[in-house]
């Protein structure tokens, strides 16, 4: 509903996602998703969590604006890079980053093994999933409990995400480099909170001008309800 009000004024839309443009990054994205959850489809992992947890997952809803991205293409930019471009970049990391390529070294050569205990979703998933009716809306019911703790401000800011320098940083600095070269005043940018405060950053080492005006939290699991909290920004 947002992004429907911002479509109304004039707004364009930035969508996360990364890109899969030809054959090999298809291949890299999927090797990538086979290393972030273990072995299994990045996105049908996170729809599987959904509904295990009694949750929809948020690409479900970008169909409403169908109708208005055939109408007007232009307002509706996938901003994010392609898959080639970030194998690209962990190759560069992979040469020059010392650190990272202790750390991630031969983590493409296994198709299964994933990177050991930083991505419990598939277990979780296939826990969910057993047991009686009554127990698995239980489940549900700690499960989006836990979610919450989980995906809370204090809680990310303790995570360090697996592959942060290509999942995050590197999406960061393209984000940021598409925002300053575009004319446009109004911009709506659809990312995941862990974005904002690396995306901040760079806008500001960019330009000091750019600022925090305002901001506001909504509960996404229960019904919509704004209320006071605090972010730390740059």
């Amino acid at each position: 509903y947002d992004i429907e009000k911002a479509l109304a004024e004039g707004y364009a839309i930035y969508y996360e996602g990364v890109q899969t443009n030809s054959p090999e990054s298809e291949a890299f994205f999927q090797k990538l998703s086979t290393v972030l959850t273990g072995g299994q489809d990045l996105s049908a992992v996170y729809t599987a969590l959904g509904q295990a947890c009694g949750l929809k997952f948020q690409n479900d809803y970008f169909g409403l604006l169908d109708s208005d991205k055939h109408e007007h293409p232009e307002r509706h930019v996938i901003a994010d890079v392609d898959a080639l471009e970030m194998k690209q970049e962990y190759d560069r990391l992979m040469q020059t980053d010392p650190a990272f390529a202790e750390r991630y070294k031969g983590v493409f050569d296994f198709q299964e093994s994933g990177i050991e205990g930083e991505n419990p979703l598939p277990d979780a998933v296939a826990f969910l999933e057993t047991g009686s009716e009554d127990q698995k809306k239980l489940a549900g019911i700690i499960c989006r409990g836990i979610m919450s703790l989980a995906y809370s401000p204090e809680a990310q800011q303790e995570q360090d995400a697996p592959l942060k320098e290509l999942i995050l940083d590197f999406r960061n600095q393209a984000l940021v480099q598409r925002i300053v070269s575009d004319d446009s005043k109004r911009i709506f940018i659809t990312y995941g909170a862990r974005h904002l405060p690396g995306v901040v950053a760079l806008l500001k080492e960019h330009d000091a001008a750019w600022t925090v005006a305002s901001v506001k939290w909504l509960r996404a699991i229960e019904t919509p309800k704004q209320f006071d909290a605090t972010i730390d920004l740059p």
